[in-house]
């Protein structure tokens, strides 16, 4: 008496279920239907399960004889007329060995609209990242000889699709030439945009009378400010002016906290020290070290971002510049495009994870 008054009242329960449910005998004829079911599709009971999907044949990814083979559960979302369900099948198998299905149904249909609406304002914005990263990359100067006063090589490899670090090559006078590379906190999209509006300043600058490094980064800092960023975000900017004329660079930093490597034609090598602040909200006015060296033709200058530099290995030890003057040492002998190819590689090789920082690096030659 117990057990028909739990099957009157399981029947009770599946009858009055939002979802909606069917039961299939082995031949996957419908044998049950409960009222949420009868009320959506009307009385099938007694037909092939996929007539439901106006098909005259099984699916092609049939869930019934899929849950079947495997025992468990099996799951998909059909298109039924101008609606869309989600069928989850499982097998149940009697104690006198008769096999069965039950299907369980749910209109997915506002849920799919939400998803296929997603999905193309993914698209859109996937294609637009692509678009700002060919922009992006046609920024920077391509690998060659510049001005009859150095020669260019350089690798850039962002973490994410867009990246944060910025190099420029710009011609001054026809002595000087300005080369600087910067990096912006953070990457992808904010990033990006940052390093276009610096680089845009700093070639305003360049086009007035005997632009000077100071008067670039005093426009630099006040157009910053403008934009009304808050203190989170901020740009690091090293600036090299080489005269050609004189055979010197004169840096200055602001607030680029991995240093220029001067790589004498004679095997020394030694770090530039040139100290300042960074271009953010917090600075008013700038007040950046500026730091004059000789050089003379066949030297080289090594600039970088620290993507390079604080790159952990298993034991939690950085590259650190001290990785980069080594890998220098070892490779002297190559010329800058192999050079900082073997840099990157170098890093790579050491790294414990993937890259979580965009990288920069730009080797200068002086002819």
């Amino acid at each position: 008496m117990a057990i028909r008054e739990n099957t009157t009242l399981m029947r009770e329960i599946i009858e009055k279920m939002e979802y909606m449910v069917r039961v299939m005998d082995a031949d996957h004829k419908v044998i049950y239907m409960n009222k949420k079911m009868r009320d959506e599709f009307g009385h099938t009971m007694g037909h092939i399960c996929y007539d439901l999907l106006d098909q005259c044949e099984k699916c092609e990814h049939c869930v019934t004889i899929g849950s079947k083979q495997s025992g468990k559960p099996d799951m998909k979302n059909v298109p039924i007329g101008d609606k869309f369900y989600n069928i989850m099948s499982s097998p149940v198998n009697a104690q006198d060995g008769t096999n069965y299905s039950i299907e369980f149904l749910h209109d997915i249909t506002d849920q799919k609209k939400t998803e296929d609406e997603l999905m193309k304002h993914y698209e859109k914005l996937k294609a637009d990242i692509e678009f700002a990263k060919h922009i992006q990359k046609c920024t920077l100067p391509i690998d060659g000889v510049y001005y009859d006063a150095v020669e260019l090589n350089s690798v850039y490899q962002p973490s994410e699709d867009l990246g944060g670090d910025l190099f420029d090559m710009i011609k001054l006078d026809n002595r000087k030439s300005l080369i600087y590379i910067s990096d912006v906190s953070g990457h992808g999209i904010k990033s990006s945009l940052l390093t276009i509006f610096l680089r845009q300043i700093v070639r305003g600058r360049t086009f007035e009378s005997k632009p000077t490094l100071r008067r670039i980064v005093e426009v630099l800092l006040s157009s910053y400010l403008d934009l009304g960023i808050g203190d989170e975000q901020y740009l690091s900017v090293l600036f090299c002016c080489y005269d050609k004329e004189n055979k010197e660079i004169s840096f200055l930093n602001a607030g680029h906290n991995c240093l220029p490597i001067l790589i004498h034609q004679n095997g020394e090598i030694e770090e530039i020290f040139v100290q300042g602040l960074p271009i953010c909200k917090l600075v008013e006015k700038p007040n950046h070290e500026q730091v004059v060296v000789k050089v003379e033709s066949g030297d080289r200058i090594l600039l970088y971002t620290d993507g390079i530099t604080e790159t952990y290995n298993k034991a939690k030890v950085p590259y650190g510049t001290e990785g980069i003057i080594k890998t220098i040492k070892n490779n002297f002998g190559l010329d800058g495009k192999d050079l900082v190819r073997t840099i990157l590689a170098e890093v790579q090789e050491y790294a414990d994870t993937t890259q979580i920082d965009d990288i920069a690096i730009v080797v200068a030659k002086i002819l």
